[in-house]
């Protein structure tokens, strides 16, 4: 282990390290990893979102996120309208979910245009979601998850015609994103299926 042997001050922004002949680096590099993560927690409030259509849909943050490579898609005969197919994913098998269908079905009594018929227009990316209550899926998406910081966003409680699996929508002066209970839209998915 390596030891600081003379008493220095380093101060960078609001981090402020002292070390004596007691502290080793390693000490000294996790009280500063320890710093920056707090301060950056509360300079910033980033999370990640994915677009289908026009619309932005926030993860939540104990999601396990993976971006895939696109492969080639199996079909399946007499699948649910919402499943374009299947991959395997190192070795397992694995539903891929057309959130453009999902999205149609579910504002299927609005106004709002069908998201599959404008499909083709957009490039397609697949990313595997996992959450603590599901086994893994993929969804089929059009823009690969980017981060946000919605420290400068307002949240309101979604409007009535919007789907139950959105629990919040979060404005800002130029956009607009949908906060997303993946559990309860993994729960339609599958009453789907029946």
């Amino acid at each position: 282990m390596h030891t600081v042997e003379k008493n220095n001050v380093a101060e960078e922004g609001n981090l402020k390290i002292e070390s004596t002949e007691s502290s080793s680096y390693t000490s000294i590099l996790n009280s500063a990893i320890d710093s920056t993560k707090r301060t950056n927690k509360r300079d910033r409030i980033n999370r990640f979102f994915y677009s289908v259509g026009e619309h932005n849909f926030l993860f939540e943050q104990d999601l396990k996120v993976e971006n895939l490579p696109l492969t080639t898609v199996n079909k399946v005969p007499h699948s649910p309208d919402w499943c374009i197919g299947i991959i395997s994913v190192r070795g397992i098998i694995m539903p891929i979910v057309d959130m453009h269908r999902i999205l149609d079905n579910e504002f299927k009594n609005t106004k709002k245009k069908k998201y599959h018929q404008n499909k083709e227009q957009h490039k397609s990316y697949f990313i595997m979601v996992e959450h603590k209550q599901h086994a893994p899926i993929i969804l089929q998406i059009d823009k690969l998850p980017e981060t946000v910081d919605i420290k400068d966003f307002t949240y309101t409680k979604p409007l009535k015609s919007l789907p139950g699996w959105i629990e919040r929508t979060w404005k800002n002066s130029k956009n607009k994103l949908f906060e997303v209970n993946h559990n309860e839209l993994f729960k339609i998915i599958k009453l789907a299926n029946n």
